[in-house]
């Protein structure tokens, strides 16, 4: 019996040591922090309803569920896969563990970007990721012309400190802008911190061109990507332009960051905790890497955003401070064994 059993536990360590184990566990978590924020919230629903409450109009928590829940959930969803997508670029093309949007000051540009046109352009909501996608793209260019221009000396603790500074800079212009024009953002708190509350279905739609666009992109980069693992001479021989391929990965990163920012505001952190420990089960190879990211941080905003909404009711919590919470000893944790 003693001899059944660990064969039986051998072969379940084996399967759990497969990626392709991982990415199902993922999906299945995914599925059912998904359903979980669905039934759960002021008013609670029995989750054996929630397929009824959504083709049935005639049941009583149709509307809640239909017009308030599925699109914060979607939302939610689309907001993690961006962010620990560009996460998941930004720290292959940067070669750092520390890289992440918020922290590379990509969230902050985006963040800019969105609010130019909130403050000054407030009956054109279609050019809010636009706008964000540009604010980022300048936080990336400033980035690698800082890289390029000092590659001898310049290390990627060291670009990763200048994009810490980068966005110290860029927090102080969003900061002007909201209190020189308080009167046009009554919202700027939630934006600040990171916010999925009253978020329906324009929101939504203003979040998919951008993220489809991006994720897309993500994939169809995966080689290259895999490439840029290599040492830089080796990804040269193989025929990848190292440089164009890093600043790619990183204007992917930048859409997508710009996709998120648009509608949740500057929530942080998600692209440095989810590619670094999902890297831990799966490994670096952005074939299964990149997919599992993308399910894993929808998963952990969707979860963080039930938690945000529902520990505290009626009283609602931005999801951002939660995940800064989890985020923040992380990356501390990484800084000192970057520096030890």
């Amino acid at each position: 019996m003693s001899s059944l059993l660990w064969q039986i536990r051998s072969r379940a360590e084996l399967a759990f040591d497969q990626p392709l184990a991982w990415a199902f566990v993922t999906a299945a978590v995914l599925v059912l922090a998904m359903v979980v924020a669905a039934t759960q919230g002021a008013v609670g629903l029995p989750t054996l309803e929630l397929p009824s409450s959504i083709l049935d109009p005639a049941h009583p928590f149709h509307a809640v569920i239909w017009n308030v829940r599925l699109p914060r959930v979607a939302c939610g969803a689309f907001v993690g896969m961006n962010l620990a997508v560009a996460g998941t670029l930004l720290q292959t093309a940067v070669r750092n563990p520390l890289a992440d949007p918020g922290i590379l000051g990509v969230s902050a540009g985006a963040g800019v970007g969105a609010l130019v046109v909130i403050l000054f352009f407030p009956g054109h909501s279609a050019w809010i990721p636009w706008a964000a996608f540009l604010g980022g793209m300048a936080t990336v260019g400033i980035i690698v012309a800082f890289a390029a221009s000092r590659a001898r000396e310049t290390g990627p603790l060291r670009i990763v400190l200048s994009g810490v500074a980068l966005q110290a800079i860029l927090f102080a212009g969003i900061a002007l802008l909201s209190f020189a024009f308080a009167d046009r953002a009554p919202s700027f708190a939630a934006f600040m911190v990171g916010s999925l509350n009253g978020l329906g279905w324009n929101e939504l739609r203003l979040l998919l061109a951008p993220s489809l666009v991006g994720l897309a992109a993500g994939l169809l980069a995966i080689r290259t990507l895999n490439l840029l693992l290599l040492d830089d001479g080796s990804a040269s021989g193989l025929g990848v332009a190292v440089a164009r391929a890093r600043f790619g990965a990183a204007c992917i990163a930048a859409l997508l960051t710009a996709g998120a920012v648009s509608v949740a505001g500057l929530v942080g952190f998600v692209g440095l905790v989810v590619p670094n420990g999902m890297r831990l089960l799966v490994g670096p190879d952005h074939r299964i890497l990149l997919p599992v990211s993308a399910l894993a941080g929808a998963a952990l905003v969707i979860a963080a955003d039930t938690v945000a909404r529902t520990s505290l009711a009626p009283l609602e919590l931005p999801v951002g401070a939660l995940l800064s919470l989890v985020g923040g000893p992380y990356f501390l944790y990484l800084l000192w064994r970057k520096l030890s």
